[in-house]
């Protein structure tokens, strides 16, 4: 049988679902009306039922998980998520910079200093005034923004490929998979 890997994900989650649902009690307690040894059969029976099937589930868990590992390395997934954490990493850092104001012109800056320098009224001692601006051109600012514009562009050009990759390919599953996660109706 043949699964894309859009349906793998999905019965990851399930399986992972399946093995959350399996009790293993390790004690069991019994009261004066229970038979001794029918309650430790149904307990012991049970509980190594669900061992069984853990094992069963976990086998197709990670072939299913190995089948996925190849299947993004010959789709060329791996590089793609790659690419796009990059492309997220930008986006984050440039956002704020492209957000900000650009630096005032030397003529604001050196006439709001002459201010400082040239009032009248009495300064107090250690209280000096300060001129900030941004660090950054009007040009450099623009830059900034077009690096996110182009970035956000490229990211979502990737998470298109991706989604295509991801219900494009196809890997097979082997019997004892299928089996086991008809068995349990995952399938």
């Amino acid at each position: 049988m043949n699964v894309t890997l859009r349906k793998a994900n999905a019965i990851q989650v399930s399986i992972n679902e399946a093995l959350k649902g399996l009790e293993f009690t390790d004690t069991v307690s019994i009261n004066e009306f229970q038979s001794v040894d029918a309650t430790f059969t149904n307990a012991s029976t049970k509980f190594f039922d669900n061992v069984v099937r853990r094992q069963s589930l976990l086998d197709a868990l990670y072939e299913i998980r190995r089948a996925v590992s190849g299947a993004n390395y010959n789709a060329g997934i791996d590089s793609k998520l790659a690419d796009i954490a990059r492309l997220e990493k930008d986006i984050q850092f440039y956002t704020p910079l492209s957000k900000g104001k650009s630096r005032e012109t030397d003529l604001v800056l050196n006439g709001k200093l002459d201010k400082i320098r040239n009032r009248k009224e009495e300064v107090y001692y250690g209280r000096g005034e300060e001129v900030s601006s941004s660090l950054f051109t009007e040009t450099e600012v623009q830059n900034f923004r077009n690096t996110v514009a182009v970035a956000k562009k490229q990211k979502q050009k990737l998470q298109d490929e991706l989604l295509e990759a991801n219900v494009r390919t196809e890997f097979a599953l082997s019997d004892q998979t299928v089996a086991t996660l008809t068995k349990e109706n995952i399938l």
